[in-house]
């Protein structure tokens, strides 16, 4: 079934597009029927959005049952159009429960209580489109059993018309939205955990009535694994009551045959379907390749890697902002951001940048320097220094330090298939377009950045000029690590002597550059803040990460005495707030460090050991830290106890956070790590409270609204594929055209003295403490790419297959039934269920 909402006058040749990356198991061939629209539903577990006005009745539990209905409001000052339960207090004005007439196989049923709970679902920025979603959950007096009728009625119609239908069968497999899988899947070789657990608004968190669950095959139902659930509650948030403290973990890892499953608890319901197959692994590393392919820079995107279509971009030069005067936009915003100041840093010494005067490395180039190539940083298309070293970073610590990342040569990307290792073909890219941003003094451009507006509203191929800003300290040590890593790298020397030769020349230079300003300032002297990117620690940690890169490129003793005099991983002032291990380029230090013999690049016998064991101490130390976390968390995800102190959270992503976990993997095989690994990209799937799935491109539920100009200017309902998206929020921020009407609406108010907890708070809406960067797709690429290497499809070749529809007339028209043919040689379309099939078609 597809909903007629999103089929209005689609031709053939669109409904072939939509439909040619639809994935299966025994055939090339299968049958696709495009009914009318089915009735309204509100559950929003299809790629069509709910309207407003659509409701649905879920039995939660034997005598809990869930109200739900999508309204609106209008810009403010208007109320919300229905079910407004709250005053202007916050006060819940609970309806009486004579409000409400439950019938159970045609018999009365008494309500003892009544809860509530509300939150935005939908609310894009291109037009106010605001959609509500509202429970009222309502307690029995008498529970239901499987298979009885309940129907719900407001007698006075006061509530909802009379023409409004809550009704449903208590079926065993119903929906449960207290049931969460990841979405995909598990391979079979994984841990395979879900998690059962649910908010109930005002009532608290829901009583979960039995601890039995089982696997069921989700074409016949029947139960093939059962197990028993494990409480899982929460540690480490302070506010009363302490919320997650009923939530369960169902562990199914012992069941490994292949197939499409639910997961099923009695009374409950069941999950959305999931399967079991090693290729799981893959997919969500061929997902996050995709989505950092996509944000290549000065290259075109094109099919059949993406849908996402469009030229090469940022290949004009880039413009030195000199003579100033002719670039008053750029040092305007140079000067704002070098004016705020970074509390948790020593104060500057050196003079603020606010101007071209200030500059301690004023330009040596002139006119206007190639620097295409990279990776957009972010949701917008500038281009940080310090955050593409770190790129490098992640990337080529993967291909030298991870085994069987190397190897991985199938990943989705135009490289695919020519022998080399995708992974770091994708440094690579990155490596190339850092070796451009050095000046001719050996310094290099803190960032590639728009000439005259912040954020350029427009697809990347038609973007306008760029300008290079300023040179610092802390961008320049960056890059002089990332190219000496990369330089040093045996498996990049073999593919490309070249290259390597290069960067280690551009690292050299830089080198110099941070030498004669350590000599004309001092150590602490030289460092002009720009923005945030590159000042956690002013540039401290950047100056240790290239001497440690300096060392293990050339074995010179020296380096290695600097890097020790600049960097004691042990000292808890080169953690970040004096707790999180591995921090941004102290972080890059440790590891590479660690594992200086393990990656070929030095001998044994030219480490110091106790400095070594230091650095081993600290990647274990992160580790352990993000075990400690995922061990904490009810659902899983490495959230730091710390965070939960302060009910805060923002820029938080689930797989990301799993890299400190892989990485003290390869030093002690833990099982453990291994199983935070796996539940924190169960987390970002689909496995948490409000069953979303993390990352674009992926699961049932996902997110249409997110923080990038591309997928805003392109105007394609879903964004493009292996985005990742903040899985945490502190809760809905100021955003046009809504203003503050998203957080006002929520209830139980997040800032309440009883909030709404915080895995709860998700809105589908643009909020920029969502915004990924492309170091957070890395990190996570390196996770999957570990996980996916260990199965039998790492030497699997990546290929695709061009789809054919037939049996459709020259358009469809909405409410109209049809039943075409999609064929796709060589690929396997019958996998799916045909209760789950539609679901997962392709993006629309």
């Amino acid at each position: 079934m597809v909903s007629g909402e999103r089929m209005r006058n689609l031709s053939a040749a669109t409904l072939l597009f939509l439909l040619q990356f639809a994935v299966g198991a025994h055939a090339a061939t299968t049958q696709f029927a495009l009914d009318a629209p089915a009735p309204a539903a509100a559950d929003d577990v299809e790629l069509a959005l709910p309207p407003v006005g659509s409701n649905t009745l879920h039995v939660l539990s034997p005598t809990l049952l869930e109200l739900v209905l999508i309204n609106t409001k209008a810009p403010d000052p208007a109320p919300v159009t229905s079910w407004n339960f709250v005053d202007s207090s916050g006060h819940f004005n609970a309806p009486a429960t004579s409000e409400f007439n439950v019938t159970v196989n045609g018999q009365q049923v008494a309500v003892q209580q009544v809860s509530f709970k509300r939150r935005p679902l939908f609310a894009p920025i291109t037009t106010y489109d605001l959609r509500i979603t509202n429970s009222l959950i309502l307690q029995l007096a008498t529970p239901v059993a499987d298979g009885q009728s309940v129907s719900v009625t407001n007698p006075d119609s006061t509530l909802w018309a009379s023409s409004m239908q809550f009704a449903i069968t208590a079926n065993p497999l119903r929906y449960s939205p207290a049931v969460h899988v990841n979405q995909e899947g598990y391979a079979s070789t994984w841990p395979k955990k879900a998690t059962v657990g649910y908010y109930l608004g005002t009532m608290g968190e829901m009583p979960i009535p039995t601890l039995a669950f089982a696997i069921v095959d989700a074409s016949s139902g029947a139960s093939v694994f059962q197990g028993t659930l494990a409480a899982r509650p929460d540690v480490g948030f302070n506010t009363s009551p302490t919320p997650y403290q009923k939530v369960y973990e169902a562990d199914f890892s012992a069941f490994t045959t292949p197939g499409e499953y639910e997961l099923q608890v009695p009374g409950l319901g069941a999950s959305l379907p999931f399967l079991i197959d090693d290729g799981i692994a893959m997919g969500f590393a061929r997902t996050f390749a995709l989505g950092l392919y996509q944000q290549r820079c000065g290259m075109a995107n094109a099919m059949p890697f993406t849908r996402f279509v469009h030229n090469a971009c940022h290949t004009a030069p880039a413009s030195i902002p000199m003579p100033a005067a002719s670039f008053g936009f750029t040092w305007t915003t140079v000067a704002g951001y070098a004016n705020q100041i970074n509390s948790d840093n020593a104060p500057q010494t050196a003079p603020a940048l606010t101007s071209p005067s200030a500059q301690l490395f004023p330009f040596v180039n002139q006119g206007a320097i190639d620097v295409s190539g990279g990776h957009h940083d972010a949701g917008d298309y500038s281009k940080y220094t310090a955050d593409s070293a770190d790129l490098v970073h992640d990337l080529m610590f993967a291909v030298d330090s991870i085994p069987g990342v190397a190897a991985l040569d199938n990943l989705g990307i135009p490289e695919s298939g020519d022998g080399v290792s995708d992974v770091m073909q994708e440094a690579k890219w990155e490596a190339d377009f850092l070796a451009k941003m050095q000046d001719a003094d050996g310094g290099f451009y803190y960032l590639v950045y728009p000439k005259d507006t912040e954020y350029e509203d427009i697809p990347p191929d038609q973007a306008g000029p760029q300008v290079l800003w300023p040179k610092n300290t802390a961008a320049t040590a960056a890059a002089v690590a990332a190219l000496a890593e990369t330089a040093s790298s045996p498996a990049f020397k073999k593919q490309y002597p070249a290259a390597a030769a290069l960067y280690m020349q551009k690292a050299t230079l830089g080198w110099q550059f941070l030498s004669a300003s350590i000599a004309k300032y001092g150590k602490n002297g030289g460092y002009q803040k720009i923005a945030h990117f590159g000042d956690t620690f002013a540039d401290n940690d950047e100056f240790a990460w290239a001497a440690c890169e300096m060392f293990l490129a050339t074995g010179n003793p020296t380096y290695q005495m600097t890097l020790e005099s600049w960097y004691d991983p042990s000292n808890s002032s080169t953690w970040m707030w004096g707790w999180w291990h591995c921090f941004e380029c102290y972080g890059n230090a440790a590891r590479d460090y660690a594992f200086a013999v393990k990656s070929g690049r030095l001998q044994a016998s030219q480490i110091d050991p106790a400095y070594l064991a230091k650095c081993q101490a600290e990647v274990t130390a992160a580790g352990d830290a993000a075990l400690l976390w995922s061990q904490h968390t009810a659902y899983g995800t490495s959230f730091p106890d710390e965070d939960k102190a302060f009910m805060t959270a923002g820029w938080y992503f689930s797989t990301a956070q799993t890299f400190d976990l892989t990485t003290a993997y390869q030093l002690n095989p833990n099982p453990a790590y291994l199983d935070a690994i796996v539940r924190g990209i169960d987390y970002e799937a689909g496995s948490n409270p409000v069953n979303v799935t993390y990352l674009t491109g992926l699961g049932l539920r996902r997110q249409k609204v997110i923080v990038d100009q591309y997928a805003l200017n392109a105007r394609q309902f879903l964004p493009p594929d292996g985005i990742p998206i903040g899985a945490l929020q502190t809760g809905p921020t100021y955003v046009a055209p809504y203003g503050l009407a998203l957080s006002e609406v929520v209830y139980p108010s997040d800032g309440g003295s009883i909030p709404t907890p915080m895995y709860d708070r998700w809105t589908d809406t643009w909020n920029v403490t969502t915004e990924f960067t492309h170091v957070d797709q890395a990190r996570s690429l390196a996770s999957a790419a570990f996980l996916a290497s260990l199965t039998s499809y790492a030497a699997q070749a990546w290929t695709y297959s061009t789809g054919q529809i037939t049996g459709l007339p020259a358009t469809v028209l909405e409410g109209t039934p049809v039943t075409a043919s999609l064929q796709a040689p060589g690929m396997n379309l019958r996998r799916l269920s045909s209760r789950s099939r539609m679901r997962r078609l392709p993006e629309w």
